[in-house]
This record gives C-alpha cells, structure tokens and sequence, in this order.
C-alpha cells in the first residue's frame, strides 16, 4: 500500500496524507485478516507445548545409532574394470607420408598470427 502524501487539488480542496490500497484488494485483505484471526482463535491442539499427549513426563528423544563407515565403499571398486572404448587419438601425425609422393607434405602453417594487431586491420573504425 502505497502512502499518499497531503496535496491541494485544482479546485484548491486540501487532501490529507493517507495510505492507499490498490483497487480491487479491499475484499483479498479482509479475506487474509479473517483467516489469520480464525487460525489464531481456533489453531490451538488443546495440549500445553511441551507436554505429552498421556499428561506424562516427556521422554527424551532416542538418540541415533548410525551404523555407516566411513569412507563408504561399493562391492567391485577395489578392480577398476577395463576401458571399453580406446582413448582418443589424433587423427593425422605429421609429417604426412604417401607412396606415391616423393616427399612429405609440410605441416600446415597457420594464417593467423597472435596477438592480432587491431589498428593493421584498415577498417578505419
């Protein structure tokens, strides 16, 4: 909800500041506010906080046996299995060799130089 500060209309009427809600939310808030009040008259279970349900002594809560070692291992992990797939290779291995050259082919030279000099490039920008 916004808060209106004090104004003087055209008319020269003198409005007080005051807060305002946007239309259409009057019904939603009192709707929200009925259903807080509801809950807070009639939410209670009937039983003091912290008591029991027989009207006995709490009892303290069971305390956890953790039965977990750590560090936790899986059956099969002592052997690594084998890899199925063979590992990635390079493709080509210069120099390139075929019988019908009579010397190798060179390795391929870059077209690129770093680092790229940006005031060569004649674009003029």
């Amino acid at each position: 909800m916004p808060f209106i500060r004090g104004y003087t209309k055209q008319d020269g009427a003198a409005v007080r500041a005051h807060w305002r809600a946007p239309a259409g939310t009057h019904k939603q808030t009192v709707l929200a506010i009925g259903i807080v009040a509801a809950v807070f008259v009639f939410g209670g279970s009937g039983t003091p906080a912290g008591s029991a349900p027989g009207g006995g002594e709490r009892l303290p809560a069971p305390r956890s046996s953790s039965g977990v070692t750590y560090p936790i291992t899986w059956p099969g992990w002592e052997k690594l299995a084998p890899r199925k797939t063979p590992l990635p290779a390079p493709a080509v291995s210069y120099p390139i060799h075929r019988p019908e050259w009579k010397q190798a082919a060179p390795r391929p030279v870059p077209t690129v130089s770093y680092p790229i000099k940006w005031d060569r490039s004649g674009g003029g920008r």
